[in-house]
């Protein structure tokens, strides 16, 4: 099978790209010269022929949100993904199924959320993510659409758990105050077989959540690090610091949202690290 991720040099495309192959499939990532070459070409030869693409692309969030840097956000996404979806759409043979990305901060901070939600939260990630969705909607609708609304993935050796880890490897468990928002998750792991389950599952469309079905606080996930550090003290830091280091982008960690991935689990899929003990066990297991 023929898979074309963008995004595919990022903590989840590297690793994804990576269990694909030793599945036996021939993955080709795609960088960001693909996207800059103006005639288009390099990026439509390869997702010719292609069986599945998977859509990742897109600048990091955890970054302070200036103008500038919006734009960048918006661009490596929206951009991207309109790009995509025209050359797909102008293919002779389209492929099997699109995968594009997305993440929970579409939904509002108030009351759960499963895939069959309606409300759009507020603000410019929420926006940024309607945006995003929208262009990847397009896509002709003989091509298998799946929407992915990430959770905050959590990995070794990127992503947010080596930050969310370092206070306590000095031995200061650091709550983010309040410290009672929720923080939808999801082990790297589980969300790679998710993609897999995914690719063999042909009933799945549309929007589906890729978050643990255990719903946790900020405060009981460093709680539950530091524990495994032996940290001394925990401590909660207020949110107003965040906002002097981060500006408008400390939403993303001082607030939170309720997120269900109703599809997921009643398509069947099980989950290797459904709680915070267990994605802790994986990953101090690595060690």
């Amino acid at each position: 099978m023929k898979i074309v991720i963008s995004g595919g040099s990022g903590f989840i495309g590297t690793n994804l790209t990576e269990y694909l192959n030793a599945k036996g499939n021939e993955v080709i990532s795609l960088g960001s010269d693909y996207f800059k070459d103006t005639s288009g070409e390099k990026l439509r030869n390869a997702l010719t022929g292609a069986d599945v693409v998977i859509n990742l692309a897109g600048v990091s969030i955890n970054h302070r949100w200036s103008r500038t840097y919006k734009k960048k956000m918006y661009n490596s996404r929206v951009i991207t993904t309109r790009k995509i979806v025209n050359i797909l759409n102008g293919l002779q043979r389209k492929p099997e199924l699109f995968i594009s990305a997305s993440a929970v901060g579409y939904y509002p901070n108030n009351g759960c959320n499963d895939e069959y939600s309606s409300v759009k939260g507020k603000g410019f990630l929420s926006d940024l993510c309607e945006a995003w969705e929208e262009e990847a909607k397009k896509v002709t609708s003989t091509i298998r659409r799946v929407i992915t609304r990430f959770g905050v993935v959590l990995g070794k050796n990127g992503g947010a758990f080596p930050i969310l880890r370092l206070p306590a490897r000095f031995k200061v468990a650091t709550v983010i105050g309040p410290g009672d928002q929720l923080l939808p998750w999801i082990y790297l792991g589980d969300l790679i077989k998710a993609m897999e389950h995914i690719i063999d599952n042909i009933s799945l469309s549309g929007i589906l959540n890729f978050v643990s079905p255990c719903q946790i606080t900020n405060r009981d996930v460093m709680k539950a690090i530091g524990k495994r550090e032996n940290s001394w003290l925990t401590i909660t830091v207020p949110g107003f610091f965040i906002w002097l280091s981060l500006g408008q982008a400390s939403t993303f960690i001082t607030e939170g949202q309720c997120v269900i991935p109703k599809k997921l689990t009643d398509s069947g899929f099980s989950f290797e690290a459904p709680t915070v003990e267990k994605l802790l066990d994986k990953i101090y297991a690595i060690d």
